[in-house]
Protein backbone atom coordinates (compact mmCIF):
# COMPACT_ATOMS: atom_id res chain seq x y z
CA UNK A 1 0.00 0.00 0.00
CA UNK A 2 1.34 3.71 -0.55
CA UNK A 3 2.44 5.78 2.32
CA UNK A 4 0.26 8.32 3.51
CA UNK A 5 -2.85 7.23 0.85
CA UNK A 6 -5.46 7.13 3.23
CA UNK A 7 -4.13 9.85 5.18
CA UNK A 8 -7.16 12.56 5.47
CA UNK A 9 -9.62 10.10 3.38
CA UNK A 10 -13.18 9.86 3.95
CA UNK A 11 -13.78 6.59 3.95
CA UNK A 12 -17.21 5.18 4.61
CA UNK A 13 -17.33 1.14 5.46
CA UNK A 14 -21.40 -0.33 5.15
CA UNK A 15 -20.94 -3.17 7.42
CA UNK A 16 -18.24 -1.69 9.55
CA UNK A 17 -19.47 -3.48 12.88
CA UNK A 18 -18.99 -6.72 11.23
CA UNK A 19 -16.37 -9.19 10.75
CA UNK A 20 -14.98 -7.86 7.53
CA UNK A 21 -16.07 -4.25 7.70
CA UNK A 22 -14.65 -3.74 11.83
CA UNK A 23 -11.11 -5.30 10.51
CA UNK A 24 -11.25 -2.81 7.58
CA UNK A 25 -11.37 -0.48 10.01
CA UNK A 26 -8.89 -0.99 12.11
CA UNK A 27 -6.38 -0.85 9.13
CA UNK A 28 -7.96 2.74 7.71
CA UNK A 29 -7.27 4.40 11.19
CA UNK A 30 -3.93 4.03 12.11
CA UNK A 31 -3.21 5.20 8.03
CA UNK A 32 -4.86 8.24 8.55
CA UNK A 33 -8.18 8.06 7.11
CA UNK A 34 -11.44 9.91 8.74
CA UNK A 35 -13.27 6.76 9.19
CA UNK A 36 -17.57 6.34 9.33
CA UNK A 37 -19.57 3.10 10.16
CA UNK A 38 -22.85 2.86 9.00
CA UNK A 39 -24.51 -0.69 10.38
CA UNK A 40 -28.20 -1.96 10.73
CA UNK A 41 -26.94 -4.00 13.52
CA UNK A 42 -29.06 -6.70 12.90
CA UNK A 43 -29.41 -10.42 14.36
CA UNK A 44 -28.00 -12.89 13.84
CA UNK A 45 -25.32 -11.13 12.03
CA UNK A 46 -21.69 -10.64 13.23
CA UNK A 47 -22.17 -6.87 14.52
CA UNK A 48 -20.49 -6.24 17.82
CA UNK A 49 -19.44 -2.71 19.25
CA UNK A 50 -16.12 -4.90 20.75
CA UNK A 51 -15.15 -5.35 17.17
CA UNK A 52 -14.07 -1.37 17.78
CA UNK A 53 -13.36 -1.23 21.60
CA UNK A 54 -9.72 -0.30 20.36
CA UNK A 55 -10.54 2.82 17.66
CA UNK A 56 -14.02 3.50 19.44
CA UNK A 57 -13.41 7.16 19.60
CA UNK A 58 -11.76 7.40 16.22
CA UNK A 59 -14.42 6.45 14.30
CA UNK A 60 -17.89 7.88 13.46
CA UNK A 61 -20.68 5.45 13.62
CA UNK A 62 -24.44 5.95 11.90
CA UNK A 63 -26.86 2.91 13.01
CA UNK A 64 -28.59 2.64 9.28
CA UNK A 65 -29.59 -0.14 6.90
CA UNK A 66 -28.33 -0.41 3.24
CA UNK A 67 -31.97 -0.67 2.98
CA UNK A 68 -33.04 2.73 3.59
CA UNK A 69 -31.82 4.58 0.72
CA UNK A 70 -31.60 7.99 1.81
CA UNK A 71 -30.11 7.59 5.16
CA UNK A 72 -27.36 5.83 3.43
CA UNK A 73 -27.56 8.59 0.61
CA UNK A 74 -26.70 10.99 3.22
CA UNK A 75 -24.19 8.98 4.74
CA UNK A 76 -22.44 8.53 1.73
CA UNK A 77 -22.23 12.52 1.19
CA UNK A 78 -18.27 13.31 1.15
CA UNK A 79 -17.01 10.17 1.25
CA UNK A 80 -14.05 9.40 -0.82
CA UNK A 81 -13.59 5.64 -0.84
CA UNK A 82 -16.72 3.21 0.32
CA UNK A 83 -16.28 -0.29 1.26
CA UNK A 84 -19.93 -2.36 0.90
CA UNK A 85 -19.49 -5.26 3.62
CA UNK A 86 -23.10 -4.71 4.17
CA UNK A 87 -24.82 -7.83 3.66
CA UNK A 88 -26.62 -11.12 4.37
CA UNK A 89 -24.24 -13.90 4.19
CA UNK A 90 -25.98 -16.81 5.85
CA UNK A 91 -26.55 -19.43 3.34
CA UNK A 92 -29.10 -21.31 5.14
CA UNK A 93 -31.23 -17.91 5.76
CA UNK A 94 -30.94 -17.22 2.45
CA UNK A 95 -32.24 -20.43 1.52
CA UNK A 96 -34.75 -20.32 4.76
CA UNK A 97 -35.75 -16.50 3.70
CA UNK A 98 -35.06 -15.80 0.05
CA UNK A 99 -36.80 -12.42 -0.46
CA UNK A 100 -35.02 -11.10 2.74
CA UNK A 101 -31.67 -12.51 0.92
CA UNK A 102 -32.31 -10.18 -1.82
CA UNK A 103 -33.52 -6.84 -0.09
CA UNK A 104 -30.22 -6.98 1.60
CA UNK A 105 -27.81 -8.22 -0.95
CA UNK A 106 -29.45 -7.26 -4.15
CA UNK A 107 -31.54 -3.89 -3.24
CA UNK A 108 -28.91 -2.57 -0.70
CA UNK A 109 -26.14 -3.44 -3.05
CA UNK A 110 -27.84 -1.16 -5.68
CA UNK A 111 -29.09 1.54 -2.79
CA UNK A 112 -25.14 2.04 -2.06
CA UNK A 113 -24.84 2.17 -5.77
CA UNK A 114 -27.27 4.83 -6.38
CA UNK A 115 -26.15 6.53 -3.50
CA UNK A 116 -21.94 6.64 -5.20
CA UNK A 117 -23.48 7.40 -8.32
CA UNK A 118 -25.18 10.73 -6.53
CA UNK A 119 -22.92 11.53 -3.86
CA UNK A 120 -21.45 14.11 -5.93
CA UNK A 121 -17.36 13.34 -4.93
CA UNK A 122 -17.15 10.33 -7.02
CA UNK A 123 -16.16 7.52 -4.42
CA UNK A 124 -13.97 4.90 -5.13
CA UNK A 125 -16.22 1.37 -4.44
CA UNK A 126 -14.96 -1.78 -3.19
CA UNK A 127 -17.62 -4.57 -2.72
CA UNK A 128 -17.42 -7.33 -0.59
CA UNK A 129 -17.47 -10.39 -3.05
CA UNK A 130 -17.61 -14.14 -1.77
CA UNK A 131 -16.37 -17.64 -3.26
CA UNK A 132 -20.69 -18.42 -2.91
CA UNK A 133 -20.88 -16.84 -6.51
CA UNK A 134 -18.98 -19.58 -7.89
CA UNK A 135 -20.77 -22.63 -6.66
CA UNK A 136 -19.10 -25.91 -7.02
CA UNK A 137 -15.35 -26.15 -8.31
CA UNK A 138 -15.15 -27.14 -11.76
CA UNK A 139 -11.61 -27.03 -12.12
CA UNK A 140 -8.54 -26.15 -10.14
CA UNK A 141 -7.33 -23.87 -9.29
CA UNK A 142 -10.43 -21.70 -9.14
CA UNK A 143 -9.58 -18.25 -11.21
CA UNK A 144 -11.93 -15.45 -12.89
CA UNK A 145 -12.65 -17.18 -15.98
CA UNK A 146 -14.65 -19.66 -13.61
CA UNK A 147 -17.93 -20.22 -14.54
CA UNK A 148 -20.81 -19.44 -12.04
CA UNK A 149 -23.28 -21.38 -10.76
CA UNK A 150 -23.97 -20.73 -7.17
CA UNK A 151 -25.73 -23.58 -4.82
CA UNK A 152 -28.05 -21.37 -3.23
CA UNK A 153 -29.96 -17.95 -2.89
CA UNK A 154 -26.78 -16.20 -1.53
CA UNK A 155 -24.53 -16.71 -3.98
CA UNK A 156 -26.71 -15.61 -6.88
CA UNK A 157 -27.92 -12.23 -5.34
CA UNK A 158 -24.56 -11.29 -4.39
CA UNK A 159 -22.88 -12.61 -7.76
CA UNK A 160 -26.09 -10.05 -9.04
CA UNK A 161 -24.60 -7.50 -6.60
CA UNK A 162 -21.27 -8.13 -7.95
CA UNK A 163 -22.99 -7.46 -11.35
CA UNK A 164 -24.48 -4.15 -10.69
CA UNK A 165 -21.03 -2.71 -9.53
CA UNK A 166 -19.20 -3.73 -12.63
CA UNK A 167 -22.74 -2.64 -15.21
CA UNK A 168 -22.31 0.98 -13.20
CA UNK A 169 -18.75 1.13 -14.11
CA UNK A 170 -19.24 0.19 -17.66
CA UNK A 171 -22.54 2.86 -17.23
CA UNK A 172 -22.04 5.45 -15.30
CA UNK A 173 -18.45 5.38 -14.69
CA UNK A 174 -18.42 4.76 -11.08
CA UNK A 175 -14.58 3.80 -9.72
CA UNK A 176 -16.08 0.11 -8.67
CA UNK A 177 -14.47 -3.32 -8.25
CA UNK A 178 -15.04 -6.55 -5.95
CA UNK A 179 -13.19 -8.23 -4.27
CA UNK A 180 -14.66 -12.28 -4.05
CA UNK A 181 -13.47 -13.38 -0.53
CA UNK A 182 -12.70 -16.95 -0.05
CA UNK A 183 -13.40 -18.99 3.45
CA UNK A 184 -12.44 -16.09 6.11
CA UNK A 185 -10.85 -16.99 9.57
CA UNK A 186 -9.40 -14.78 12.25
CA UNK A 187 -10.07 -11.84 15.03
CA UNK A 188 -13.66 -10.15 15.50
CA UNK A 189 -15.88 -13.07 13.78
CA UNK A 190 -18.80 -13.80 15.57
CA UNK A 191 -18.57 -17.23 17.36
CA UNK A 192 -22.19 -17.18 18.76
CA UNK A 193 -23.56 -19.96 16.24
CA UNK A 194 -22.01 -22.41 12.90
CA UNK A 195 -23.99 -20.41 10.50
CA UNK A 196 -21.01 -18.65 9.33
CA UNK A 197 -16.97 -18.45 9.91
CA UNK A 198 -17.03 -22.35 10.77
CA UNK A 199 -13.22 -22.20 11.54
CA UNK A 200 -14.27 -19.25 14.23
CA UNK A 201 -17.21 -20.99 15.48
CA UNK A 202 -14.87 -24.69 16.23
CA UNK A 203 -12.28 -22.04 17.65
CA UNK A 204 -15.12 -21.35 20.33
CA UNK A 205 -15.93 -24.88 20.91
CA UNK A 206 -12.35 -26.19 21.52
CA UNK A 207 -12.10 -23.52 23.99
CA UNK A 208 -14.80 -24.37 25.62
CA UNK A 209 -13.67 -28.05 25.96
CA UNK A 210 -16.41 -29.05 23.19
CA UNK A 211 -16.34 -31.55 21.00
CA UNK A 212 -16.28 -30.32 17.21
CA UNK A 213 -19.28 -31.98 14.65
CA UNK A 214 -17.86 -32.60 11.69
CA UNK A 215 -19.82 -33.74 8.75
CA UNK A 216 -19.37 -36.72 6.72
CA UNK A 217 -15.50 -37.37 6.66
CA UNK A 218 -14.66 -33.96 6.55
CA UNK A 219 -11.67 -34.76 2.96
CA UNK A 220 -13.22 -31.60 1.08
CA UNK A 221 -10.14 -29.31 0.77
CA UNK A 222 -10.80 -25.46 1.49
CA UNK A 223 -8.50 -22.77 0.96
CA UNK A 224 -8.72 -20.66 4.21
CA UNK A 225 -7.33 -17.08 4.41
CA UNK A 226 -6.69 -14.95 7.67
CA UNK A 227 -8.31 -11.71 8.05
CA UNK A 228 -5.04 -9.59 7.62
CA UNK A 229 -4.57 -10.73 4.13
CA UNK A 230 -8.63 -10.20 3.14
CA UNK A 231 -8.42 -6.67 4.65
CA UNK A 232 -5.04 -6.05 2.71
CA UNK A 233 -6.74 -6.88 -0.30
CA UNK A 234 -9.68 -4.96 -0.08
CA UNK A 235 -7.66 -1.78 0.63
CA UNK A 236 -5.34 -2.56 -1.68
CA UNK A 237 -8.32 -2.73 -4.79
CA UNK A 238 -9.28 0.82 -3.12
CA UNK A 239 -6.25 2.63 -4.31
CA UNK A 240 -4.74 0.77 -7.38
CA UNK A 241 -6.64 2.19 -10.38
CA UNK A 242 -5.91 -1.41 -11.96
CA UNK A 243 -8.88 -2.54 -9.91
CA UNK A 244 -11.39 -0.07 -11.26
CA UNK A 245 -14.08 -2.27 -13.56
CA UNK A 246 -12.47 -5.54 -12.69
CA UNK A 247 -13.22 -8.52 -10.21
CA UNK A 248 -10.69 -10.73 -8.06
CA UNK A 249 -10.77 -13.90 -6.79
CA UNK A 250 -9.20 -14.32 -3.60
CA UNK A 251 -7.20 -17.01 -1.82
CA UNK A 252 -3.89 -19.10 -1.19
CA UNK A 253 -3.81 -21.10 -3.72
CA UNK A 254 -3.48 -23.84 -1.12
CA UNK A 255 -5.99 -26.33 -0.08
CA UNK A 256 -5.92 -27.70 3.28
CA UNK A 257 -8.90 -30.99 4.23
CA UNK A 258 -11.31 -30.01 6.56
CA UNK A 259 -10.75 -32.22 9.00
CA UNK A 260 -6.67 -31.16 9.16
CA UNK A 261 -8.46 -27.57 10.10
CA UNK A 262 -10.40 -28.96 12.82
CA UNK A 263 -7.20 -31.27 13.94
CA UNK A 264 -4.68 -28.10 13.79
CA UNK A 265 -7.38 -26.13 16.04
CA UNK A 266 -7.41 -29.18 18.32
CA UNK A 267 -3.99 -28.81 18.55
CA UNK A 268 -3.46 -24.96 19.11
CA UNK A 269 -6.32 -25.36 21.69
CA UNK A 270 -4.56 -28.16 23.98
CA UNK A 271 -8.19 -28.82 25.72
CA UNK A 272 -10.51 -32.03 26.06
CA UNK A 273 -12.44 -31.49 22.51
CA UNK A 274 -12.53 -34.17 20.07
CA UNK A 275 -13.61 -34.71 16.72
CA UNK A 276 -17.14 -36.08 16.12
CA UNK A 277 -18.36 -37.21 12.91
CA UNK A 278 -21.75 -36.83 12.38
CA UNK A 279 -24.11 -37.47 9.16
CA UNK A 280 -24.63 -35.06 6.95
CA UNK A 281 -27.73 -32.70 7.63
CA UNK A 282 -29.99 -32.73 4.13
CA UNK A 283 -30.37 -29.28 4.26
CA UNK A 284 -26.70 -28.83 4.55
CA UNK A 285 -25.47 -31.26 2.08
CA UNK A 286 -27.56 -29.66 -0.26
CA UNK A 287 -25.74 -26.10 -0.53
CA UNK A 288 -22.23 -27.98 0.00
CA UNK A 289 -19.54 -26.99 -2.39
CA UNK A 290 -16.86 -29.67 -1.39
CA UNK A 291 -13.60 -28.63 -2.49
CA UNK A 292 -12.69 -24.61 -3.10
CA UNK A 293 -9.16 -23.76 -3.89
CA UNK A 294 -8.56 -20.91 -5.71
CA UNK A 295 -6.04 -18.92 -7.77
CA UNK A 296 -4.13 -15.65 -6.57
CA UNK A 297 -2.84 -15.26 -9.97
CA UNK A 298 -4.80 -12.19 -11.04
CA UNK A 299 -4.24 -9.80 -7.99
CA UNK A 300 -1.06 -10.81 -7.29
CA UNK A 301 0.07 -9.25 -10.92
CA UNK A 302 -2.79 -6.89 -11.06
CA UNK A 303 -2.63 -5.38 -7.62
CA UNK A 304 0.22 -6.90 -5.87
CA UNK A 305 -1.54 -8.82 -3.59
CA UNK A 306 0.23 -11.79 -1.48
CA UNK A 307 -0.91 -13.73 0.94
CA UNK A 308 1.24 -13.19 4.63
CA UNK A 309 -0.67 -14.96 6.96
CA UNK A 310 -0.12 -19.20 6.88
CA UNK A 311 -3.13 -20.91 8.52
CA UNK A 312 -1.02 -22.23 11.22
CA UNK A 313 -0.24 -18.61 12.51
CA UNK A 314 -3.31 -17.68 11.52
CA UNK A 315 -4.98 -20.05 13.77
CA UNK A 316 -2.50 -19.18 16.87
CA UNK A 317 -3.34 -15.69 16.67
CA UNK A 318 -7.02 -16.20 16.38
CA UNK A 319 -7.16 -18.76 19.40
CA UNK A 320 -5.25 -16.15 21.22
CA UNK A 321 -7.70 -13.39 20.20
CA UNK A 322 -10.54 -15.26 21.72
CA UNK A 323 -9.22 -16.61 24.68
CA UNK A 324 -8.30 -12.98 26.05
CA UNK A 325 -11.57 -11.78 24.88
CA UNK A 326 -13.68 -14.61 25.71
CA UNK A 327 -16.16 -12.04 27.79
CA UNK A 328 -17.19 -10.05 24.70
CA UNK A 329 -17.88 -12.88 22.00
CA UNK A 330 -18.50 -16.04 23.27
Amino acid sequence: MKANYFSGKNVLVTGGLGFIGSNICHKLVPLGAEVMIYDACLDPYGWNFANIKEIKGKVRFIKGDTRDAKALAKAVKGADIVFDCASQISHSISVEKPLLDIEINCVGALNVLEAVRNSGTDPVLVYAGTRGQIGQMKYCPIDESHPTDPVDMNGINKLAAEKYCLLYHKLYGLKATSVRINNAYGERCQVRHADYGIVNYFIRLAIEGKDLPVYGDGAQKRDYLHISDITDAMLIASEKKEAIGEYFMLGSGEGVSFIDMCNLILSKTGGKSRLRMVPWEKGRKAIEIWDFIVSHEKISKCLGWSQKTGIEEGINRTVAFYRERRSEYF
